[in-house]
């Protein structure tokens, strides 16, 4: 069965949303002798490829560690809206929405990760879009870019309630368009906290 890995790499000083702190990865000094390395990481959760939880919106104060297992994996279906950097809601959707409980969203942002112009400016999707996933009871929307919205994030306040999840600054989601349906795996560190990073993979 193919995997298609939809994470981008973690490295130290990487950009990050702004306003957080880059991440620092960091080799340890170790004595000349001794037999092992190790590394020390020091990141926001919301680093690279992450999930956030609805605590991160502050709709409870349940870690993500927390959830369920199968919260986080299931049928998924990648719906192309590149070349816009506007998101607009479509009827046609919605049949989308009741079928798939884990929808990815493939802006084409993601070719600019690594760029000033990834945060600087990136597709905000309509409030409407948010109220119509979480209508269709979707369990996770996953974008390509850094977050579906931009200040005050009203999409975020809409759709992280009642155990839903958002996974922001997927990539290779245009490997998925042609695919109909794939197994999508977005599994949280067990950890308490708003949110987590994640190795976001699809299997097909």
């Amino acid at each position: 069965m193919p995997l298609i890995d939809l994470s981008h790499e973690i490295l130290d000083s990487m950009p990050v949303f702004p306003g957080e702190k880059s991440p620092s990865l960091l080799k340890d000094v170790l004595p000349e002798d001794a037999g092992y390395v190790t590394f020390r990481l020091e990141s926001n959760m919301h680093t690279g490829t992450h999930i956030d939880a609805p605590y991160h919106a502050k709709a409870d104060e349940k870690p993500v560690g927390s959830y369920p297992l199968s919260h986080f994996t299931g049928q998924a279906r990648v719906i192309d809206v590149r070349g816009k950097t506007r998101i607009h809601m479509r009827p046609e959707w919605n049949e989308l929405f009741r079928d798939y409980k884990f929808i990815l969203f493939c802006t084409g942002h993601s070719s600019l990760w690594g760029k000033p112009e990834y945060y600087a400016s990136y597709p905000v999707f309509d409030d409407e879009i948010a109220e119509a996933l979480k209508a269709n009871k979707v369990r996770i929307a996953g974008f390509d870019s850094p977050s579906p919205d931009a200040a005050p994030y009203k999409f975020h306040s809409i759709f992280l309630q009642g155990e839903r999840f958002l996974v922001e600054n997927l990539c290779n989601l245009e490997e998925l368009i042609e695919i109909r349906k794939f197994d999508f795996c977005a599994f949280p560190l067990k950890l308490q906290a708003e949110a987590s990073l994640i190795r976001a993979v699809a299997k097909y």
